[in-house]
């Protein structure tokens, strides 16, 4: 072999090296990163006894032989299954008057599902309030679904989880508090769309968070800062509450996977494997995460699916806020992200069919073809603004964009009739709720022929 060659063959191993390290670093950022974002300076737990994860040196041998060994079974760590199920954990931090940090009793701050299918290569991440009043596991009582990991740890947790849910998560991860800092950190930096001001102190807390709105380069501690956000110091807004801190983790895990994807080095690609893996608790295996990166080589932002249950407020005996969850909406959205059923979420997509003068015929037999296809919360509310344009399809965010695709076939209508337009914060951080709105105008006499019910 020339010496050319030699030199070809040792790119290639190292390009190939440089490409495994990365999506195991995005396998991790899956895993972990929605947590990442908002866990407060807490220690490791550690996991099962013999799937201890903690602060693993490796030499560069030994972590070649470990991807290699996944390189043609990539299965093999998970027998008969076509998915898996994984519940992500990270814990709040507590503080003393003398300003000590402690984890005892440490609650859940953050907890989501992830569903990884192996079949489709596609994984859906479903977020869970952490002030969901729910039945407690192993215990005759109901509290906030936080609770759980205070009182039994990550098996409580994911016991409470499969209560609520009917699906057992076949592993855990518990998530060190420092790591967003940290994994943001090594990756230098996110770029994100800070979409209001966001200026708020807690000393007791020691949470201060004093950002500008704008598309802009964040840090580790800005990041952190980016999706630990609460309500402003000035009091203009209500406090911005779970659903859009939750929105922000999304962000976030989306702008590290795409600053993974410009890694060349792997120096760096192997740094941020490391970093990650010492910010985990788990019960999976650093071969298992191995198998995970083969099985997800060349993912995409358009596999992976993002969602959160929604609930209403209500006040505890102890005048604390909770959050009351809709069951039948917890089975659909279980159907839709863990069983791949996605009519399932259909249900529960609030859909609006609007018409001018003289539609009302039109819109009513509208709503009754799409109520009888799945979209059971279509309803006639308000009028078309504007008759003469042109029947468009509005989605301004609903948690599964294909819905609006699939009225617009029940409608006979082309793409060109689909806008998407997600609702924005306005200036206090408040979003309106997602929805999709129908406006029939002009030329709907096709739209409006075919709605009538089969």
């Amino acid at each position: 072999m020339t010496d050319q060659s030699n030199e070809d063959s040792s790119v290639v191993i190292h390009s190939n090296i440089i490409w495994k390290r990365s999506v195991i670093a995005i396998v991790l950022v899956l895993l972990c990163v929605s947590v990442f974002a908002v866990v407060r300076l807490g220690k490791l737990l550690v996991a099962a006894p013999e799937e201890k994860t903690v602060h693993t040196v490796t030499t560069p041998v030994q972590e070649i032989k470990a991807l290699t060994q996944v390189t043609f079974d990539p299965r093999a760590g998970f027998p008969g299954k076509h998915r898996i199920n994984v519940l992500v954990m990270g814990i709040d931090d507590n503080w003393t008057d003398q300003n000590v940090m402690y984890t005892k009793n440490a609650r859940t701050d953050t907890l989501f599902l992830l569903s990884l299918d192996f079949d489709h290569k596609k994984s859906g991440m479903l977020s869970i309030p952490r002030d969901s009043y729910v039945p407690i596991a192993g215990t005759n009582y109901s509290d906030k679904i936080n609770s759980a990991y205070a009182s039994g740890g990550p098996e409580r947790s994911v016991a409470t989880f499969a209560n609520l849910t009917g699906v057992w998560p076949n592993y855990y991860v518990v998530l060190n508090i420092d790591a967003t800092k940290r994994l943001v950190d090594a990756l230098g930096g996110v770029d994100v769309n800070v979409e209001h001001e966001m200026d708020y102190d807690d000393n007791w807390g020691h949470l201060h968070v004093h950002l500008k709105p704008g598309y802009q380069h964040l840090n580790g501690d800005q990041a952190l800062s980016f999706v630990r956000y609460r309500h402003s110091n000035k009091g203009l807004a209500p406090e911005d509450g779970d659903p859009r801190r939750i929105y922000r983790q999304h962000v976030l895990m989306r702008a590290m996977i795409d600053k993974i994807k410009t890694f060349q080095s792997a120096i760096n690609s192997a740094l941020l494997v490391d970093t990650a893996m010492s910010c985990v608790s788990t019960n999976l295996s650093r071969t298992q995460i191995a198998d995970l990166a083969h099985i997800y080589q060349g993912i995409k932002q358009d596999d992976i699916v993002t969602a959160q249950l929604d609930g209403s407020d209500a006040r505890g005996a102890n005048g604390a806020w909770l959050v009351m969850l809709d069951p039948q909406q917890v089975n659909d959205y279980i159907n839709w992200m863990v069983k791949g059923d996605e009519p399932a979420v259909w249900s529960i997509t609030p859909v609006e069919v609007k018409g001018g003068p003289r539609q009302e015929a039109a819109v009513n037999a509208i709503v009754t073809r799409l109520r009888a296809a799945g979209f059971s919360q279509a309803s006639a509310i308000g009028a078309n603004p504007n008759p003469g344009a042109p029947t468009t399809v509005i989605d301004t965010g609903v948690q599964d964009e294909n819905a609006v695709n699939q009225i617009a076939r029940i409608l006979g209508l082309t793409n060109s009739s689909i806008v998407r337009n997600a609702a924005q914060p306005n200036h206090s951080g408040w979003t309106p709720p997602q929805k999709i709105s129908i406006l029939l105008g002009t030329g709907t006499q096709t739209a409006s022929s075919q709605a009538t019910p089969s």
